[in-house]
């Protein structure tokens, strides 16, 4: 069951994307009640056990241009 790292919401979540990554399927979400972004791992080690897990998405931190001389 897919539930939202941020505010433990489950389901209803708003589908960004979705690609491969080793043996995982990855697909990111993003949550209608907190506006958070999140990926969601999904898959079967090469030993047979099923992973399932969430990671949060940090939104990039702006550059600022001060210090560059300009």
């Amino acid at each position: 069951m897919v539930k939202c790292p941020y505010c433990d919401s489950k389901g209803g979540f708003e589908f960004l994307k979705e690609w491969r990554y080793r043996f995982y399927r990855v697909v990111a979400y993003r949550c209608p009640k907190c506006n958070g972004k999140f990926n969601y791992y999904r898959g079967v080690s090469p030993k047979g056990k099923q992973i399932e897990y969430t990671i949060r998405v940090k939104p990039r931190a702006r550059r600022s241009r001060a210090g560059r001389g300009k």
